[in-house]
């Protein structure tokens, strides 16, 4: 069995893919092998991983972490929880 290497920005641009769709899919692998993988927003279907790839590429608030998806704030329940973990990854980011 294969060890898995670590997702950095290095090898994400050696397989011609951005950093955060690697990142996006080690992290739904992850999450698929424990079973389970989290639903930010239920009714754009946009994915944890998602809203953390978004931060990461520069968003700062939900609408504009769902903007990059082409999707836009519905019913405005998952808006706390996108915030926390936007403010999650921009506080790692710095």
């Amino acid at each position: 069995m294969a060890v898995a290497q670590p997702v950095t920005r290095a090898n994400a641009n050696d397989a011609q893919i951005s950093y955060c769709e690697a990142l996006a899919y080690k992290l739904e692998n992850d999450s698929q092998q424990r079973g389970f993988f989290m639903v930010v927003c239920v009714c754009n279907a946009i994915r944890e991983t998602d809203v953390r790839c978004a931060a990461r590429e520069g968003a700062c608030n939900p609408g504009k972490a769902y903007a990059r998806f082409g999707k836009r704030l519905q019913c405005g329940q998952c808006v706390p929880f996108a915030r926390d973990i936007i403010r999650a990854e921009r506080a790692i980011a710095c």
